[in-house]
């Protein structure tokens, strides 16, 4: 019984943690998208597209998560967090953060949702 709560309690912590998370990167993607900065880690390049090749990393560790539950859990929130800027976030994703699960979940379920 204690066993189950605790996978319950990790279960609860790890989805408040991905909501979050989530909800912060798609409001800094819109803000990217909005201003045209685009991931570059570069030593050269300036401190803007420094930054958002950190988000990009970030968008990259969540896609990595081995819980098919987890990444479509993400997956919804950022494209809750999205509203009406679904299609925005879809094509800055797709321009520079397309490789991975993640972004092909998002893009499923945008269109499931068509």
């Amino acid at each position: 019984m204690k066993h189950e709560i605790d996978d319950q309690k990790h279960y609860h912590n790890l989805t408040k943690t991905i909501e979050g998370t989530a909800w912060i990167l798609c409001d800094a993607i819109h803000t990217m998208a909005e201003n045209k900065i685009v991931p570059d880690d570069e030593t050269g390049s300036d401190l803007t597209s420094r930054l958002a090749q950190h988000l990009a990393e970030i968008f990259e560790v969540i896609s990595e998560c081995e819980e098919p539950v987890i990444i479509d859990f993400a997956a919804d929130k950022m494209l809750e967090a999205a509203g009406s800027h679904q299609e925005q976030l879809l094509q800055y994703l797709k321009n520079y953060m397309g490789d991975n699960l993640l972004y092909k979940r998002i893009y499923e379920s945008y269109y499931k949702k068509q």
